[in-house]
């Protein structure tokens, strides 16, 4: 599992370096593809993409360590070592699961109720959300408006 986390990273960085570069490429001079209001629009939304890209990454980053030290395993392991969020959070916990898209983990209790833990930060789970919003918003208004243009008139 640990083995994830660079991949992840790595993935993650390559994705942030592209929508910067597209984002700086659109202000530049040159830069032919976007021109008027949408040279001023396309920027946010790749500067939010970047964002929710980092954020999101890094959230995951964090369940991955979370899900490597319960498989750590060793003394005192039994049901979680001594630093995992289950058990250093609550208690009577005997299982637990990680659930990716909310980048939350859930603590499986003794009686079978479910208790989210505190393993990624809120704020960080607001910024992804947040930015993935804007970046879809600025996004689906540059297609919208890209849809109405009307075609270059050719004169023959």
């Amino acid at each position: 599992m640990i083995l994830f986390v660079p991949a992840v990273l790595l993935g993650a960085l390559a994705l942030i370096v592209f929508f910067l570069l597209r984002g700086l490429a659109a202000v530049l001079p040159g830069g032919r593809q976007w021109s008027g209001w949408r040279r001023v629009a396309v920027v946010p939304a790749f500067v939010c993409a970047a964002t929710a890209t980092a954020a999101y990454s890094m959230g995951v980053v964090i369940l991955l360590l979370t899900m490597t030290v319960a498989e750590d395993g060793g003394t005192d392991s039994a049901p979680f070592p001594y630093n995992h969020p289950c058990r250093e959070q609550l208690t009577g916990a005997v299982d637990y699961e990680v659930d990716f898209l909310t980048l939350r983990t859930e603590c499986v209790m003794e009686d079978g109720a479910r208790r989210t833990v505190d393993d990624v930060p809120q704020r960080l789970r607001l910024t992804a959300a947040v930015s993935a919003a804007g970046a879809a918003v600025l996004g689906g208004i540059l297609l919208a408006a890209a849809g109405r243009t009307a075609p270059a008139r050719v004169d023959q």
